[in-house]
């Protein structure tokens, strides 16, 4: 475990650096005079649709590479892998399959997004074009991960990326450029990125690139083939009922709504960063102890996942809920996007409960039972499309936000249940319930005391009291072994250094 603590410290700090210029750079697109709600929609729309076609055009390449690396990498000199080699030459495949669908459905499109996302068809094809180089990075990274190198493709992706989104705001701000050329330019970032990663593949030698399939390639293939299919299925499914919400706003809505809805969406996903940071890490880990049938490892993983993750969850979401009032006049947000607050509270309470859930996700995806993504996608969409399209005609970003977070936690808990009854592992404990009466009552304490202070001020209190009482318990509760391990490597650090 101190592998994957030590990696997901590292990636989650230099996360929430990302996500720290993320705020910054949601707070120039939200500001009153600067961008409309139309045109923050817009980026945010062009984001989720990379979320949908990215995935469905590498065709279960990334998850190809999380699974059978380990054959590849323990079978085969550098020479000789060719995992890199198929993943690129499959992606291409897939790339010109589901982009040449794109331009045929054009004029589907632009009927039923023209009248109320105008924007969103006038840029439908740099849309695509930032989907083609998020798919080339998605793969990158899963193979980065292979070779666990997991720091840098995570830097790149939460940090380099929105330091070019702010430089382009900077541009933009000051009339250097108009707001066309920013929207081309802001769908370029992944290709800089992309040059970035290959570039340091190649000067550090692990561009590993066969020209010829190798024995183990063609001893796989039709497993391989088997298991992606059903992993690539389920992951495309999973992948869409996640972006509906957005895309159904855009198509039933206005971009305007689409952008409060985002948003609340994006301060709900800062609850994330630490899910991602652990899956990249962990899932070759998991794979591996799939392998070597470790299954007192894996479950051993999937608890501290769970419980780590439920605690950090927690704590942030606490922190942003109680200051959300204060925290939007003090930032001086455009009135218009306080309308999202409910937005807000539903999705954060389900990144919370999915936090809670551990690793989960890469657990069932690279298990002998992976065939079980595909089926739990598929109930995942068959509920989540009609409801959010029907939430968003009828009920607005409300509706959608109770429908996606209503679904997501049906879906979890399907996930939870399976693997219990299929491998006997479950991610929670009494500790579990030590968390949440502990985050309750801190939660309770801190508004009931500071419930009267209010700008910038009753926002530092608040914070402080709310941190200061959940570290507290936390450590003298001992909910997790990982907060002592780690006070204790920053005591001696600082010791060795005086």
């Amino acid at each position: 475990m101190g592998q994957i603590r030590k990696q997901v410290i590292q990636s989650s700090f230099l996360s929430y650096v990302g996500f720290g210029i993320g705020a910054i750079n949601t707070y120039f697109f939200t500001r009153e005079g600067m961008f409309t709600p139309e045109q923050y929609g817009l980026t945010q729309a062009i984001i989720s649709l990379s979320q949908v076609l990215a995935p469905l055009a590498a065709l279960g390449m990334t998850a190809f590479i999380n699974k059978f690396f380990p054959y590849y990498f323990g079978h085969l000199s550098n020479r000789k892998n060719d995992m890199l080699t198929v993943a690129i030459v499959v992606g291409i495949i897939g790339a010109a399959l589901v982009f040449t669908g794109c331009f045929v459905f054009e004029p589907l499109v632009i009927k039923k997004f023209k009248t109320k996302s105008a924007l969103l068809v006038e840029f439908y094809y740099w849309s695509l074009l930032f989907s083609f180089f998020f798919m080339c990075f998605s793969i990158l990274e899963s193979y980065m991960g292979a070779l666990k190198k997991t720091v840098l493709p995570n830097f790149m992706k939460e940090t380099v990326y929105r330091i070019c989104v702010s430089i382009l705001i900077a541009l933009y701000v000051f009339q250097v450029i108009p707001f066309s050329l920013f929207v081309i330019l802001f769908c370029c970032i992944y290709l800089l990125i992309v040059v970035i990663l290959i570039s340091y593949l190649f000067f550090s030698k692990q561009l590993l690139i066969a020209t010829r399939f190798s024995r183990v390639t063609k001893r796989i293939k039709r497993s391989a083939a088997i298991y992606v299919g059903y992993v690539y299925a389920g992951s495309a499914i999973a992948n869409i009922a996640r972006q509906i919400d957005t895309i159904s706003l855009a198509g039933a809505q206005n971009l305007s709504v689409t952008g409060i809805y985002s948003l609340n969406q994006f301060a709900a996903a800062i609850l994330q960063v630490p899910y991602r940071g652990l899956t990249a890490i962990a899932a070759p880990l998991i794979a591996e102890h799939w392998k070597n049938k470790n299954l007192t490892e894996i479950s051993r993983i999937y608890q501290r996942s769970s419980i780590n993750l439920l605690l950090i969850g927690c704590f942030l979401f606490v922190n942003i809920w109680i200051n959300y009032d204060d925290g939007l006049q003090v930032l001086r947000t455009d009135a218009r996007f306080a309308a999202g607050k409910t937005v807000f509270l539903l999705l954060g309470l389900y990144n919370v409960f999915e936090l809670g859930t551990g690793s989960n996700s890469v657990l069932i995806g690279t298990s002998p039972a992976w065939r079980f993504e595909f089926f739990s996608g598929v109930i995942l969409l068959a509920l989540s499309i009609p409801l959010n399209i029907y939430m968003a005609r009828y009920k607005g970003m409300d509706g959608v936000a109770l429908a996606t977070a209503g679904t997501l936690v049906l879906y979890n808990i399907i996930r939870l249940i399976f693997i219990k009854y299929r491998f006997n592992m479950w991610p929670f404990s009494l500790k579990t319930v030590y968390a949440v009466l502990l985050v309750t009552g801190c939660y309770f304490l801190t508004w009931y005391l500071l419930r009267n202070i209010h700008g910038f001020t009753g926002i530092l209190l608040r914070s402080s009291l709310f941190s200061t009482l959940f570290f507290t318990g936390v450590f003298y509760l001992r909910l997790t072994p990982d907060l002592p391990q780690f006070i204790e490597v920053v005591r001696k650090r600082f010791a060795r250094k005086k």
